[in-house]
């Protein structure tokens, strides 16, 4: 399912992708990104089949249609070169100055003789969506992104995409992809060494919500501001740190990516796992979208800005599950010092479980067109939106070491 609100987030209305794209060769199966480029005023929406479908519509399109009007395109496995029947799973989105990128692991759940499993990230001009016609596109051959499989995409890339994957628990490797050029490149640089032993951090019922592996310590949180780029990742237990927790390292694009700092999101009382980054072009403030729970306490959803080592939980579960948060997500509100992001909850309600999603909006003003931080602690939250039931928050602390 899908939604889209017409006043600010009050209401949702649902939608169903299989009422308003064709039962066709691609379909649609489950994984979904949805993306608003103020550039081009249009939402473009990611939606994972035997293939992917991509589409977009203006916010006056999807007010006029009732959300069921979309310019789409097909991207099947022969269009890569693929074989057929190779599998596209976990896709991802982001925008820059001009272009579009989409990205997706390569072979799951196939990957037939011919199939050269991994990440492919796939480029495309703004511009070209925008129009509606015809699209020409680039993409990396996925055995040469093997490392980054299950990655993210940075989020706020400017005029450089960039993702990243483990080369073991001690060296990232970060691929770039420029504006204008038609090499992307990668290289291999040091930190420091941190847990990769099994995720596991268990609910009052008895759940495991960490248990299904994946994405595992795949860096699923990426972004770029005016320092550096920043790259998250779940991260395990070891003596320092005794429940799952969150690496965060932070690189210098312009002195050969160089490590600026390396810090974690942890608390010896619960767990971090799942981060989504994002970047206020406003205050240059990183966000964070993740997930928390564990060691008593049910898994949830929480947001929060890097620096004030506080999230607030945005949800309030009362089932645990064994597998959760493939798609905690945060994007950068269009100015203003705000950012929106998506996670969810778990309840059981008439003995069914069910996701209490929740669309959060928080942040800190800002004059806009200022890069200058203003003062941690100042976090407004006060526009916590529910997409199902009342509204709910707490405050968790975290530490961090570096």
């Amino acid at each position: 399912m899908a939604a889209y609100s017409t006043d600010n987030g009050a209401t949702f209305n649902q939608l169903d992708p299989t009422t308003i794209f064709p039962n066709d060769a691609i379909g649609f199966c489950c994984d979904q990104q949805v993306q608003y480029v103020p550039s081009i005023d249009r939402f473009v929406w990611l939606l994972q089949g035997n293939g992917v479908r991509l589409a977009e519509a203006s916010p006056q399109q999807i007010i006029n249609s009732k959300g069921t009007s979309w310019t789409y395109w097909n991207f099947d496995a022969g269009l890569f070169g693929f074989p057929s029947g190779t599998g596209f799973d976990y896709p991802d989105t982001s925008f820059g100055i001009t272009n579009f990128f989409m990205s997706w692991d390569v072979g799951f759940p196939q990957c037939p003789q011919g199939c050269t499993s991994g990440l492919i990230v796939v480029r495309m001009p703004l511009s070209q969506i925008q129009a509606g016609g015809t699209i020409f596109f680039d993409f990396t051959h996925p055995g040469d992104s093997s490392l980054a499989w299950g990655s993210h995409l940075t989020q706020d890339p400017g005029d450089e995409i960039f993702w990243a994957g483990h080369n073991g628990n001690s060296q990232l490797r970060i691929w770039s992809l420029a504006d204008g050029s038609n090499t992307y490149f990668w290289r291999d640089r040091d930190i420091s060494s941190w847990p990769n032993n099994t995720l596991s951090s268990t609910t009052p019922d008895n759940q495991d919500w960490l248990k299904f592996g994946f994405p595992g310590n795949a860096v699923i949180g990426a972004t770029r501001n005016s320092t550096g780029l920043w790259f998250a990742w779940t991260a395990g237990t070891n003596n320092s740190f005794q429940q799952p927790h969150v690496e965060i390292v932070e690189f210098d694009r312009s002195n050969n990516f160089s490590k600026t700092q390396q810090v974690q999101v942890w608390n010896n009382g619960f767990a971090f796992a799942y981060p989504a980054l994002a970047t206020d072009v406003c205050t240059d403030e990183i966000g964070l979208s993740l997930g928390i729970g564990g060691n008593g306490s049910f898994e949830n959803h929480a947001v929060g800005i890097w620096g004030d080592f506080l999230v607030f939980q945005t949800t309030n579960s009362s089932s645990g599950v064994n597998r959760y948060g493939d798609y905690n997500t945060i994007r950068a509100f269009d100015g203003g010092g705000l950012f929106d992001a998506m996670g969810y909850g778990i309840s059981t309600v008439k003995g069914s479980m069910q996701s209490d999603a929740r669309f959060v909006e928080f942040g800190r003003p800002c004059i806009i067109g200022s890069l200058q931080k203003t003062t941690p602690g100042k976090l407004d939250v006060s526009r916590l939106t529910p997409l199902m039931e009342t509204s709910y928050h707490s405050n968790n602390t975290f530490k961090q070491t570096k």
